[in-house]
């Protein structure tokens, strides 16, 4: 047997029988991040928890298993020892044999490490972008945090989901918008004014968290009006350096400062965006590490999911009205997309600012498809849970762009989201819930 092989068998560990079920009876309870373990577990083959307690390792990884040993007993667990794969990540042929291990999914593998262990493996792309990594929530966390929060850009698609979370999490917090403010009852606030953003911070001063969700998020539409694109994703940033600069900030930024070509990305990898959008969120980012000392980026996959019925039109909300009408669908087969849940991304941009930490991080998800492969997944989950058979053809092309837009732009997870068409399920339930919940769907404070 090979040097590598040897080390093949002390980095993954089968799990005993015996010793299972005992660690598995004595938790009680289970954890939302098991449930998240499961089904990543089950879709894509392993679930490596992120936890700065070792006691909270343990029982996450023998909760998990001992649910997996019971739906899937003839299917061998491994614990994946994070500490030996952190010394042995440059080797690139054992790299290349444990992705290859990871990828066939014969066995379930569970891990756990801790944040510098994840930035560790992170520096590793090209194995660690096959690890699904689960942020769990932060130890002893009240369910009211007392810090005060502004979300800026609150109106906005991830804006909406990020106020709704974070307004049953903290006891105060804020929202703005523009064009939406009023009827969303949000505060106004023209971001691109710097004497508008001063009288709100006169009026509206020492928030412990600012959250930037304003920015402009069409690659295409800031393609064709560059100087709007520019003024919202950096400019405003700048502007809000002057009067938020001793606050946590925030900054959500984009998939699209890669090129595409060289996926998996870790937070480190090079940035090469090959459109004007991307070098605006690359920009972006750069101003927020030079001017907030306690900032927080978090690069994001393409959104899917539902705020309420005047929601800007994503791609997987296109798909789903699509199969409501009574015609062939077309479905680009060229850009691969790794969605994320706007949930899930939310609970993500929660947890690392309980963590308290700094630094640019990524969350998109772990399946890579292409807008056909969406389109048939959205198709069978539809069919699932409304009974009806969408027979028209679902053609492949190639779509027309006005931006340049990357292939693939896989980045490794700091907290990997459900799985899609888990994610589609919940999404069409939220969707399809009676309309009295959307009826006054109003988040102001």
């Amino acid at each position: 047997m090979s040097l590598s092989n040897n080390i093949i068998e002390q980095i993954l560990v089968p799990i005993q029988g015996k010793h299972l079920k005992a660690e598995g009876k004595a938790v009680s309870g289970l954890r939302p991040e098991v449930g998240r373990g499961l089904s990543l577990a089950k879709a894509l083959g392993n679930a490596v928890f992120i936890s700065e307690s070792q006691a909270q390792q343990d029982s996450l990884i023998a909760q998990t298993a001992c649910h997996l040993s019971s739906s899937k007993p003839s299917r061998q667990i491994v614990q994946l020892n994070t500490r030996l794969l952190i010394d042995s990540a440059k080797d690139n042929y054992l790299v290349s044999a444990l992705c290859e291990v990871i990828t066939q999914k014969s066995l379930f593998i569970l891990g756990a490490t801790n944040i510098n262990g994840f930035r560790k493996l992170e520096e590793t792309p090209a194995l660690s972008g096959f690890l699904q990594f689960i942020l769990t929530g932060k130890e002893g966390i009240k369910v009211k945090r007392d810090k005060s929060v502004l979300i800026i850009g609150a109106t906005s698609f991830f804006g909406r989901a990020v106020y709704q979370l974070f307004n049953r999490e903290y006891k105060s917090v804020r929202g703005t918008g523009f064009t939406k403010a009023g009827v969303l009852g949000f505060d106004k606030l023209d971001i691109t004014s710097k004497e508008e953003i001063k009288e709100y911070f006169l009026k509206h001063p020492h928030f412990d968290i600012v959250i930037y969700i304003a920015g402009e998020a069409d690659a295409d539409l800031a393609e064709k009006e560059q100087k709007r694109a520019k003024a919202l994703n950096i400019d405003a940033v700048k502007l809000l350096s002057e009067y938020a600069n001793n606050s946590k900030f925030a900054y959500i930024s984009s998939e699209y400062i890669f090129d595409g070509d060289n996926a998996p990305y870790g937070s480190v990898s090079e940035a090469n965006p090959i459109n004007y959008y991307g070098r605006t969120k690359l920009e972006g980012e750069k101003v927020t590490l030079k001017n907030f000392p306690d900032y927080l980026v978090l690069r994001l996959g393409a959104l899917y999911g539902y705020n309420g019925p005047d929601d800007k039109k994503t791609t997987a909300s296109k798909i789903v009205t699509g199969l409501d009408r009574p015609e062939p669908l077309e479905a680009d087969t060229f850009q691969i997309k790794h969605p994320v849940l706007l949930e899930d991304a939310a609970g993500t941009l929660l947890k690392l600012i309980d963590y308290g930490l700094t630094g640019v991080y990524q969350t998109n998800g772990a399946e890579g498809l292409n807008k056909l492969e969406m389109t048939n997944r959205i198709k069978e989950v539809y069919s699932d849970l409304t009974g009806r058979i969408f027979s028209y053809p679902i053609i492949g092309i190639e779509q027309a762009k006005v931006a340049g837009k990357p292939v693939n732009t896989h980045m490794v997870n700091v907290d990997t989201p459900r799985p899609f068409n888990e994610g589609i399920r919940f999404m069409l339930l939220k969707q399809k819930a009676p309309k009295e919940e959307h009826k006054h769907d109003n988040y102001a404070h």
